[in-house]
């Protein structure tokens, strides 16, 4: 499974799948590989890395906490804007433990066959 197909959208009838592709995903991931190399250049994924892996965690706690709070209030563009600040940290981590996103999504096929 490559981490670039992520997501199975079922139609209406729940008979047919469709496979997605999200080329961003990988793209995304790349770029947090070359953040952690010490030529890289200046960003807020290289800052993260930098600060190491306890610093990476406990950014992705208060962003679950913010990510929590918004799934309770009726602002669906907040609840949005956190979850994806969620996935940011969680795939910083990953990486940050020498995984990717693929690895994580292997374990699921495995569970949910």
């Amino acid at each position: 499974m490559q981490s670039d197909i992520f997501f199975m959208e079922l139609n209406n009838n729940q008979d047919t799948k469709k496979e997605k592709k999200f080329p961003f995903l990988k793209k995304l991931e790349i770029m947090i590989e070359e953040a952690k190399l010490e030529d890289a250049k200046k960003s807020k994924m290289k800052r993260v890395h930098k600060r190491g892996s306890s610093q990476i965690a406990k950014k992705m706690g208060e962003e679950a906490v913010e990510m929590v709070i918004a799934s309770e209030q009726d602002n669906d563009e907040n609840f949005l804007e956190e979850s994806a600040d969620v996935f940011f940290y969680y795939l910083m981590a990953l990486h940050d433990r020498g995984y990717e996103l693929k690895d994580v999504l292997e374990i699921l096929k495995k569970r949910h066959k």
